[in-house]
């Protein structure tokens, strides 16, 4: 079960919130961005909205080839990677790796997520895995993206010099491209993405379910709970339909002066998650002018170095936290005074309680997400809530938010900066006018 607490961005609770006549007010609006996605969707438009309904009995197969290898790495950028993290984090932990170690006896295997051009972290993980047990996941859309290809060549270039038939090592996750052309011309495992579904989107897609499958991770519990979500998605009424309520929720705070949205789970597996956020948020609705910029922190710690700013620094944030209520583990504290005959997950609980009502009590919006268990099903419910809360706000916002035409512009020059362009940027001018070196 997953609840929606939004008492604190109300009028009645916080000074400057929002009353029921503010939706109300914005019947029409909202009417039309629903109607608007839809007809996107219906469009064929929207890949996302609907391939969590496609059969899943093709991972079976993944699955069951996966089987005889101990590592896996999956090597991505954004959207191909940062959404089966935040899965596989969320089921199994931040130290699955240790745990996996441990438990080698259900055949868990230890997972590397590749998602940078940083040569320490290639260098470091290709010299931890035993290659000839290691099955890699190269994923990119385009098939073009520059980070990927490159760690992928490292990769594929070691596994030629040290592995026998190594080709089986290796999976392709693309929709054309490069990618494609390699997996094509070496006889390579290869998954096709649909078109029409965007990468920051693509979780719930073969980009998360084929390499989450080989994890040890229910994807049938996860595309269960996405699609509890799609079935209140279909009603136009905010307060039945819970993306569209967060999105109006959103909508009204930013045209408030409110620019900043915060994340902060109050607990560490959705730390990942909140980096999945990140993404999703930025990259959908920061076009023209107009946006939220998102921000995640991590409860309680984060009380210790960002909470300060929220309360006392400029008003121009919302808030919205994370809580659990069945911690897979627990632990006595057994302390004094006030923590006396009390438990860790209580400690952490009133402390989210404490941060939530000093925020009330200094008129900062925020809205509570409350989750009863955290697993697969409800991370898919999470997934598909705010997948669809940016499509919403993208149309309440007027703006696409399936593009990402800003992040275009230094992809190019990066490309030429490293191929036969250079001569056109002058880097002594572009770089070293102004410097203080110390």
């Amino acid at each position: 079960m997953v609840e929606i607490k939004y008492d604190f961005v109300m009028a009645e609770n916080i000074k400057g919130g929002l009353t029921l006549n503010d939706f109300k007010k914005l019947e029409h609006k909202i009417n039309s961005a629903f109607n608007n996605l839809n007809k996107k969707c219906e469009n064929n438009e929207l890949g996302f909205m609907k391939c969590i309904y496609d059969d899943l009995s093709i991972y079976e197969e993944i699955k069951d080839y996966s089987k005889d290898f101990e590592n896996v790495v999956i090597i991505g950028m954004g959207g191909s990677v940062l959404g089966a993290q935040a899965v596989y984090e969320g089921v199994k932990g931040i130290y699955y790796n240790e745990f996996n170690n441990k438990d080698n006896k259900n055949n868990n295997k230890k997972v590397y997520f590749l998602d940078n051009s940083d040569p320490e972290k290639t260098y470091e993980i290709l010299n931890i895995v035993n290659l000839e047990k290691t099955l890699i996941f190269a994923i990119s859309k385009s098939g073009n993206t520059a980070e990927t290809l490159s760690n992928f060549l490292i990769f594929e270039r070691k596994l030629k010099e040290t592995v026998t038939n190594y080709e089986k090592n290796i999976i392709i996750i693309a929709n054309t491209g490069k990618l494609k052309e390699i997996a094509v011309n070496n006889n390579y495992k290869y998954i096709s993405i649909s078109e029409n579904v965007g990468g920051r989107f693509s979780v719930l897609s073969p980009v998360g379910l084929a390499p989450l499958c080989c994890l040890g991770i229910d994807i049938n519990k996860l595309i269960d709970g996405a699609k509890k979500v799609s079935e209140l998605c279909k009603s136009n009424d905010i307060f039945k339909n819970p993306s569209l309520l967060n999105a109006t929720i959103h909508y009204l705070a930013h045209n408030n002066g409110k620019t900043i949205s915060v994340l902060m789970p109050y607990i560490e597996r959705l730390h990942k998650f909140g980096l999945w956020y990140r993404q999703l948020w930025a990259e959908s609705i920061g076009k023209k002018g107009v946006g939220q910029t998102p921000v995640v922190s991590i409860g309680a710690k984060d009380q210790h170095s960002q909470l300060q700013l929220y309360i006392d620094g400029p008003k121009d944030k919302i808030i919205t936290f994370m809580e659990v209520k069945n911690y897979k583990y627990d632990l006595d504290i057994n302390g004094f005074d006030y923590l006396s005959n009390k438990k860790l997950s209580e400690l952490i609980k009133y402390e989210k309680i404490g941060t939530e009502k000093a925020l009330k009590n200094n008129n900062i919006p925020n809205i509570s997400i409350n989750i009863e268990t955290l697993d697969e099903y409800t991370l898919g419910m999470l997934i598909y809530f705010y997948e669809m809360t940016t499509a919403y706000i993208g149309e309440l916002l007027e703006i696409n938010a399936f593009d990402q035409p800003a992040v275009e512009e230094g992809k190019i020059i990066t490309r030429n900066l490293l191929g036969k362009n250079k001569i056109n940027y002058d880097e002594k001018d572009i770089l070293n006018k102004y410097i203080l070196k110390f």
